[in-house]
């Protein structure tokens, strides 16, 4: 379960109608597409006020890729799915995929201030990005006193592997350096 006080994770921003009756594409953001599931509820605010169900999920293959095709209960013409273009879904945490141990929500690793091993403050994580090897925290750098070079930006990366990372504690909202990485 979240170690954060949120009440829902951001899911998908919905996308273009498709068709005449009420399906709409919708633009996933989560790591876990396929725990979406007919019957399932979302909602279009972060505090689960505004809610829709979903009637029917299906996948269709676009070049590549597959992309979720969703009917939502109450949304039944193009008109109606034309409305709600742009809009943001969120799932309740409560509702979210259980996760294994060393797995983690972005939106509880934002705002964890990095330390290193030795206990010298280095920033906070500003935001986790996905890179092809492996995600990376941005930690913006706040101890002015360390010598980092390269951060003209005041941001640098640090991959989220064993090699890099001693412990993450979200209780604390801490995470532990084993060693800054070479290249900065």
């Amino acid at each position: 379960m979240s170690e954060v006080s949120v009440d829902a994770r951001l899911i998908g921003v919905i996308g273009k109608p498709h068709g005449i009756k009420g399906e709409i594409t919708v633009v996933l953001l989560t790591d876990y597409p396929k725990t979406i599931k007919s019957g399932d509820t979302l909602f279009f605010d972060e505090k689960c006020k505004k809610k829709i169900d979903v009637e029917s999920i299906r996948w269709k293959k676009i070049k590549r890729s597959y992309i979720p095709v969703i009917k939502f209960k109450g949304i039944d013409s193009r008109n109606d799915a034309e409305n709600l273009k742009g809009a943001r879904l969120f799932r309740s945490v409560k509702d979210s995929p259980k996760l294994k141990e060393d797995e983690y929500w972005v939106d509880d690793i934002i705002n964890c201030m990095v330390y290193t091993k030795n206990n010298i403050f280095v920033g906070k994580v500003v935001n986790v990005e996905k890179f092809a090897a492996n995600d990376n925290l941005a930690v913006k750098i706040e101890n002015k006193d360390l010598d980092i070079r390269d951060s003209d930006s005041n941001i640098f990366y640090i991959p989220v592997i064993e090699i890099y990372i001693e412990s993450i504690n979200l209780k604390d909202k801490k995470i532990i350096l084993k060693k800054i990485p070479e290249y900065i």
